[in-house]
């Protein structure tokens, strides 16, 4: 770890106030703060005053998550074999799964973190650390076989709408992982299935 220390170091003063990438300073900010305990504390306001700080947490949520995940990737390729009556063995659901599970995950923490670090740049803030437990819920509720690019427009509006217009983690009133599947049901399925009856054009 003491590599990643110093090549932050180095870098620091380009983000730094005054320095040539200083708006991007809230992106270098998120990459250290996930590697490192935050070097400054809080003196006052808080009820606990402890080292573990708001990504530690989630950080601890996502392990908690691991479970669900590798027996939902199990589960797709249980679902698939069986729908073949084909015997598959353990490993093989759940490598199956896997290589199903894995793009949606992808696209999921890519659109998301885009989102999250273009109004942390915009805003001159630090980078919510919420969207570390929703990038990894929204795979995890959403069709398997959904279009990658639906589930784009999903999660970029669950956090643009969901999250972010009130103001970030802690302040929404909206689950940006319920949001983002409640939007893909009502919203792009609808439309995707009129196009469809329609017989014109296909989103796919």
């Amino acid at each position: 770890m003491k590599i990643f220390r110093n090549l932050l170091d180095t870098v620091k003063p380009v983000f730094d106030k005054g320095g040539k990438l200083e708006k991007l300073y809230p992106a270098y900010d998120a990459f250290e703060t996930f590697l490192f305990v935050p070097g400054h504390a809080t003196h006052s306001g808080t009820h606990i005053k402890d080292s573990i700080d708001l990504k530690r947490t989630m950080a601890f949520v996502v392990l908690a998550m691991l479970p669900c995940i590798i027996f939902g990737m199990w589960n797709i390729g249980f679902q698939y074999y069986s729908a073949l009556s084909v015997e598959s063995t353990l490993i093989e659901n759940i490598i199956f799964g896997f290589w199903k599970f894995l793009p949606l995950l992808i696209v999921s923490y890519s659109v998301g973190l885009a989102v999250e670090f273009a109004f942390a740049i915009s805003r001159g803030h630090s980078v919510n650390e919420g969207y570390l437990v929703s990038g990894m819920l929204i795979p995890l509720i959403m069709p398997v076989d959904v279009p990658l690019w639906m589930l784009a427009v999903s999660v970029i509006f669950a956090v643009v709408i969901g999250k972010e217009v009130f103001g970030g983690t802690g302040m929404n009133i909206l689950n940006p992982a319920l949001n983002c599947k409640s939007f893909f049901v009502f919203c792009i399925s609808l439309i995707y299935v009129w196009r469809q009856s329609l017989g014109t054009w296909s989103f796919c």
